[in-house]
């Protein structure tokens, strides 16, 4: 081949090389600089568990993220968190600049409600950035109050029980008490979080709450605890707390292998006891800054003396492996899927 046509070749080659580099460019580096990150909340900014773990988060995490940004921690209470779940799945930007703290329940909401189920979301398509803890929760009674104890409670002593609403802890886990240990629980739903539960206990108005995370709890109410005031009876978990050795986990009042297992997939929420999310179809590289700060953030020095300093029990769970566990949720054998449907169609 002639010199000549070889150069031609090549310059050619080169015009369309860099046809294709004007026509799919390298991707720009993840910045979030002069931007603002909404860290929205789905319960009051009065409630010490879900509200003080979102605003610890989002006072380290622009500090670990690219660029940056302001993060502005807001409020939108509603349903249980619902409202806010719904919203982040349908309305919100599509470009990391709004992610969400909600409801641990709502991930399954859908798989449990089925068709009565309010949610308008698939979980497994959210991104789940992580968690700040694997949780414990607690079963607390007031005291003086219909029941004294826990062999109160399972005899039959009639107990009204506050709840945020569909989908949440406390709903859910009334029907399983009431479903596997006969008990006669009543959820009374309404409340924007645990705090305005705990205070109508207080009051007299109501007479306990289920699915409070025994951190929380023990951090926001120490002396109504400490006095016996609040009594706590009973622990909801995966595994017992290692506050609590002598408090009756629900897990060793169950013991046939199928009731078991309907607890397993009820409480399976309890590992991802305070999710952060952001919504589905964000450029997957926004996931992985988000969920790379987020975890840098729950290891900062500082962010990690400043929870024990206040009494936040932390214990991280990764992006990957709570969207792993939703989608895992979602493989459940139908059998039992169909149990924890009928349990929570009574409410």
């Amino acid at each position: 081949m002639k010199a000549s046509m070889i150069r031609v070749l090549i310059t050619a080659a080169v015009a369309v090389s860099a046809t294709f580099a004007q026509a799919e460019p390298l991707h720009e580096p993840i910045s979030f600089a002069d931007k603002q990150i909404k860290l929205l909340i789905g319960f009051s900014p009065i409630a010490f568990g879900y509200d003080t773990y979102a605003r610890m988060l989002g006072r380290y995490l622009g500090k670990h993220l690219p660029g940056h940004p302001v993060v502005v921690a807001q409020n939108r209470p509603g349903a249980g968190s619902l409202s806010l779940a719904n919203y982040l799945y349908h309305a919100a930007p599509k470009d990391g600049t709004e992610i969400a703290m909600i409801g641990r329940g709502l991930a399954m909401d859908p798989l449990i409600s089925g068709s009565t189920s309010q949610s308008k979301f698939d979980p497994r398509k959210f991104v789940w950035l992580g968690s700040m803890n694997n949780d414990v929760s607690v079963f607390l009674i007031r005291q003086p109050g219909p029941a004294k104890n826990l062999d109160d409670i399972l005899n039959g002593v009639s107990l009204k029980l506050g709840s945020a609403g569909p989908g949440g802890d406390q709903q859910i886990f009334v029907a399983t008490l009431n479903a596997l240990l006969g008990t006669r629980l009543k959820a009374v739903g309404g409340y924007p979080g645990s705090n305005e539960i705990v205070l109508s206990v207080m009051r007299g108005e109501l007479d306990g709450v289920v699915g409070y995370s025994w951190g929380a709890a023990y951090a926001g109410h120490k002396g109504a605890i400490d006095s016996g005031q609040l009594k706590v009876v009973m622990q909801l978990g995966t595994e017992k707390h290692p506050g609590l050795p002598n408090v009756p986990s629900l897990f060793e009042l169950v013991t046939k292998p199928s009731d078991r297992h309907v607890l397993e997939l009820i409480f399976a929420r309890q590992a991802m006891g305070r999710p952060v999310v952001a919504p589905p179809g964000i450029d997957p590289r926004i996931a992985t800054a988000l969920r790379r700060g987020f975890a840098d953030a729950m290891h900062d020095p500082q962010f990690v003396a400043e929870s024990n300093r206040i009494g936040l029990e932390m214990n991280f769970v990764s992006g990957h492996d709570v969207q792993a566990l939703v989608g895992r949720l979602y493989e459940s054998p139908p059998d039992i899927v169909k149990r924890v449907q009928l349990i929570y169609s009574t409410y």
